[in-house]
């Protein structure tokens, strides 16, 4: 199959949700640090907020890489 015919995986559906699904993640974390800090002063809360926004931030781009490198692979060996 010709790369002109390849379909662009960073167009389609699912692609799209993943990114918002990450992004979501990362404004959830963000919101519940900021809750945790500066509202109910709970330590714990504003931790784990933290630590969910980091897991968002780092699939956020951790994501796109694996998917370019697999687009790559995917175009240097079509038979597999």
């Amino acid at each position: 199959m010709s790369s002109s015919q390849e379909p662009d995986l960073q167009n389609s559906g699912i692609y799209r949700v993943i990114r918002i699904l990450f992004g979501a993640d990362l404004v959830i974390g963000l919101a519940l640090a900021a809750i945790g800090y500066w509202v109910l002063e709970a330590p714990p809360l504003w931790i784990v907020g933290l630590g969910l926004a980091a897991v968002g931030l780092l699939m956020l781009w951790l994501f796109p890489l694996l998917m370019r490198r697999s687009a790559e692979r995917g175009r240097n060996n079509p038979g597999s």
